[in-house]
């Protein structure tokens, strides 16, 4: 609560500078999902409901590069892990080095969204908070790197071409809220490649790889993967004068193999093969 008490002090006060320090609006970047998941890649009859948010909201420096940011990851779940209900937040800064980029096609266009990003965050859970503090895991976390966010052919789509989306982050994280220290990396890879059926459906293939320097058994969730295909409908894409917060808003379904990158769980119960997952997201301001 301190923590966020204090983010929504410095935004208001960043708010507040003089017109001469800062453009005259700010931003926010909203990604929400809420879905049913077999097994979650995280155990065998997860079965469960599992809500995943997402945010940043901040200012332009006037006309540096330089965007100051407040930041939450959250998820909420009927497990009753902590780990499945939990909340980092904190604060940020960001600049996109290559925004002035002048692409020349689809094969470099994603250039000026790069971004390289710095944060710092607390942990609050929702869930056995107990469990967490017995554990000793870390309550803050440092972590800067790069990211990127890509849409190709979905605004104003050509629907014989097929569309594609890819979110990376690599991240060089201090604590990652473990239970020991961590100081090491953790690479993200997730790409969407697919085709457009007509009336906002689209069937797709995607993979999901997560890749770490930290290796052996007791990090085998950083480094595994998931892949499969999937079919979407996104109602709102292409409908005029609807609401910004519904224009990305997506139902889906999707089937997953899952492969296991160092080390598989010694659990026979957290070792699973695949996934199936359906449900919805809407993203806003990527």
């Amino acid at each position: 609560m301190k923590k966020l008490l204090a983010l929504s002090l410095i935004l208001l006060c960043v708010f507040c500078l003089p017109a001469a320090a800062l453009r005259p609006f700010g931003f926010a970047e909203l990604w929400n999902s809420a879905a049913y998941y077999d097994t979650n890649i995280e155990k065998k009859g997860f079965t469960s409901l599992l809500g995943r948010f997402e945010g940043k909201i901040g200012v332009y420096m006037g006309d540096s590069p330089l965007q100051l940011y407040g930041a939450y990851y959250s998820a909420f779940s009927q497990s009753n892990d902590y780990w499945d209900n939990y909340l980092y937040s904190g604060i940020g800064a960001r600049f996109k080095p290559f925004e002035s980029y002048q692409a020349s096609g689809w094969q470099n266009e994603w250039i000026p969204d790069l971004k390289i990003f710095v944060e710092s965050l607390g942990a609050a859970y929702f869930k056995d908070k107990a469990s967490a503090e017995a554990a000793g895991l870390a309550a803050a976390d440092t972590q800067y790197g790069l990211e990127l966010w890509h849409e190709w052919n979905l605004d104003s789509p050509n629907m014989d071409l097929p569309w594609a989306e890819l979110w990376s982050k690599l991240v060089y994280k201090q604590t990652n809220f473990g239970w020991e220290s961590f100081n090491n990396y953790v690479f993200y890879f997730q790409p969407k490649f697919g085709r457009h059926l007509g009336k906002g459906v689209e069937a797709y293939v995607r993979t999901d790889v997560t890749l770490s320097g930290k290796k052996g058994v007791s990090y085998y969730f950083l480094n595994v993967a998931d892949y499969g295909v999937g079919i979407r409908f996104e109602p709102f894409r292409k409908t005029e004068n609807v609401n910004e917060l519904l224009r990305k808003f997506k139902m889906f379904a999707e089937v997953l193999g899952v492969s296991y990158l160092d080390q598989a769980p010694l659990d026979p119960n957290k070792k699973v093969a695949s996934d199936l997952r359906f449900g919805v997201d809407f993203s806003y301001g990527l």
